[in-house]
C-alpha cells in the first residue's frame, strides 16, 4: 500500500513550510517539495521517538570537543546512528529508510537535522499531543468549581505532574541552559510557549469574569499569565530535582504552588463590584519608608 503525508497522524501531516528550512537541494521546488514529504516527517518522527524515549528521565551528559553547538551535548542520544536505526523501524504509514544515505541526501549536516528537529518539535502544533486533553478539565475546575481554593489547588498540583511528564519540558530545559542567541532556538521555544500559554489565558479570562473578579489596573492578562507560567514551570524545575521538598504536599490539595498563586492572584485581581484600587506598584511605592534607626 502506498501512503502519502495525508495518512500520517498529527502533527505530522501538517504543512511544515517554514518550520523545516535546512533541507537540501538546489532548486527552491525541490526544497519545497522535500519540506513536505513522507521522508522528511519520517526523519522528523525517528527523532521525537529517541527524545520522547530518552527524556522520559534526566540523562547524563559529557561535554563535546567536536565543534557542535553546546547545547548537542544533551542531546548525544540524537545521533546519526541512532536515527538511521529508529526510521528503519518506523511502522506504516512513515516512511522506513534503511542506511545513512537517505538521511545525507535530504541534510548537508547533522547540525541542519537537528535545528529542524527543534523547530518541529517545540512548533505550537506540537503542544497538545505531548499535554494531552486535561487542560480543559482543569480549566473547567477554576471556572465553576464552588471551592475557588481547592480548584486551584488541585489545578497547580495536576499541571505540575503533566508538565514533568512531558519530554518537551525536559528538552527545553536542556537547549534553553546552553543555547546562543544567534541559533534560533528562542523563537522556537517561543512558538511552544504560544501554544501553551493561549489556551490558559482564555481560562483565567474566564475565570477572573465568572468569579466576579477583575485584573487590578497595571497587569494586562498576557503578563498575568507569563506569570503564572513562570510560577508553574519553576515549581516544576524544582519538584524534578528535589521531590523531597514537598512542594506538592501529600496530594491535590493545601500544596506550597496554591499557595504561591493565590498569592500572586490576591495581589492582581480585585473585586469587579467594588471601586478600582491603585496598581500594585503604586501601592507599594506609598509605603512609608523607615526612619534612620529603624523606627
Amino acid at each position: 500500500m502506498t501512503y502519502g503525508k495525508k495518512d500520517l497522524p498529527y502533527p505530522y501531516s501538517q504543512d511544515f513550510s517554514g518550520i523545516v528550512t535546512r533541507v537540501k537541494g538546489v532548486r527552491e521546488s525541490t526544497r519545497a517539495a522535500l519540506v513536505n514529504s513522507l521522508k522528511v516527517a519520517s526523519y522528523l518522527k525517528a527523532g521525537a521517538n529517541l527524545v520522547e524515549r530518552h527524556l522520559g528521565a534526566p540523562a547524563t551528559s559529557t561535554p563535546r570537543s567536536d565543534g557542535r553547538k553546546e547545547y548537542w551535548s544533551g542531546l548525544h542520544f540524537l545521533s546519526e546512528r541512532a536515527l538511521s536505526r529508529e526510521v528503519a523501524d518506523l511502522e506504516p504509514p512513515f516512511l522506513r529508510q534503511r542506511g545513512t544515505g537517505p538521511y545525507r541526501s535530504t541534510w548537508a549536516s547533522h547540525d541542519d537535522y537537528l535545528n529542524d528537529l527543534l523547530s518541529f518539535l517545540f512548533h505550537a502544533m506540537n503542544y497538545d499531543p505531548q499535554y494531552g486533553a486535561e487542560l480543559e478539565t482543569r480549566g473547567d475546575w477554576l471556572a465553576t468549581d464552588e471551592n475557588f481554593v481547592g480548584a486551584v489547588d488541585r489545578a497547580a498540583y495536576h499541571e505540575i505532574l503533566a508538565v514533568c511528564r512531558m519530554p518537551l519540558f525536559r528538552l527545553q530545559l536542556i537547549v534553553c541552559a546552553t543555547a546562543d542567541r544567534n541559533d534560533g532556538i528562542h523563537e522556537t521555544i517561543a512558538s511552544n510557549y504560544a501554544g501553551a500559554l493561549e489556551p490558559w489565558a482564555k481560562v483565567y479570562e474566564q475565570t477572573i469574569a465568572s468569579r466576579g473578579l477583575r485584573l487590578r489596573k497595571g497587569i494586562t492578562l498576557e503578563q498575568f499569565t507569563n506569570i503564572l507560567a513562570a510560577i508553574i514551570e519553576g515549581f516544576t524545575i524544582r519538584h524534578m530535582g528535589d521531590p523531597a521538598a514537598g512542594i506538592l504536599g501529600d496530594g491535590d490539595s493545601e500544596n506550597l504552588v496554591g499557595m504561591a498563586i493565590l498569592g500572586m492572584m490576591n495581589s492582581y485581581l480585585e473585586r469587579a463590584d467594588e471601586p478600582e484600587g491603585p496598581p500594585l506598584r503604586e501601592l507599594f511605592e506609598s509605603t512609608k519608608q523607615p526612619t534612620e534607626h529603624g523606627e
